[in-house]
C-alpha cells in the first residue's frame, strides 16, 4: 500500500511539473523587441532555402499566406501597391505560404502581381513549424522584423504595413 501511494504521488508531481512546463512555454508570446523565430523553409525561386538569418542587415517583412486564404487573396490586391514606393529600400519581403498544395502558388503570384516578394513554403499539416512559431492565429500574418533580428511588428494587416513603412521608410 506504501508503494502505491508513493507511485501515486510520483504521478501527481510528473503532471504537476509538466502543466508548470507547458503554463510557462505558452507565456514565450511574440512581442515586440523580443528577437524573432529564425526560420528554415523551402524557396520557391530555385535556391534550396530561404532563412530569416540570411537577411541580416535588413528590415524583413515576414508575411504568411496561403494562395486558397480568401483573406490572403484580398490583401495581396494591395500589396504590389503598398510595397512599389519601397523597390529601393533596405528590406526584404517574404511571402511564406503554408499551403500543402504548391501548385497553386505561382498561378496566384502571377495573378496577383506578387513578384515583388521571395517566396517559400512550409506547408501547414498540422505542424507547420513557422506558423507555430510566429504565433499565427491564421492567414495573413504579417511581421516586420528590425536589421539586428527583433520584433518591430506582429500580426499586422496590410493597412498597418502601410502605415509603418511609410513611419519608417521614405518613398
Amino acid at each position: 500500500m506504501l508503494q502505491l501511494t508513493r507511485i501515486s504521488n510520483c504521478f501527481i508531481i510528473i503532471a504537476i511539473l509538466s502543466l508548470a512546463f507547458i503554463a510557462a512555454r505558452n507565456s514565450e508570446h511574440l512581442v515586440v523587441g523580443a528577437k524573432a523565430p529564425d526560420f528554415k523553409v523551402a524557396a520557391l525561386n530555385g535556391v534550396d532555402s530561404i532563412s530569416l538569418r540570411d537577411y541580416r542587415g535588413k528590415i524583413v517583412i515576414v508575411h504568411l499566406w496561403s494562395p486558397t486564404c480568401p483573406h490572403c487573396r484580398e490583401a495581396n490586391k494591395y500589396l504590389p501597391d503598398i510595397m512599389a514606393p519601397y523597390k529601393k529600400a533596405n528590406l526584404a519581403y517574404i511571402m511564406i505560404s503554408i499551403d500543402m498544395d504548391t501548385t497553386t502558388l505561382r498561378p496566384v503570384i502571377e495573378e496577383d502581381k506578387l513578384n515583388f516578394a521571395i517566396h517559400g513554403y512550409d506547408p501547414f499539416d498540422g505542424s507547420s513549424k513557422i506558423m507555430m512559431d510566429y504565433e499565427a492565429p491564421g492567414t495573413p500574418c504579417i511581421n516586420v522584423v528590425d536589421e539586428k533580428g527583433n520584433l518591430l511588428a506582429v500580426n499586422i494587416t496590410y493597412v498597418q504595413l502601410k502605415k509603418f513603412l511609410k513611419k519608417h521608410f521614405t518613398a
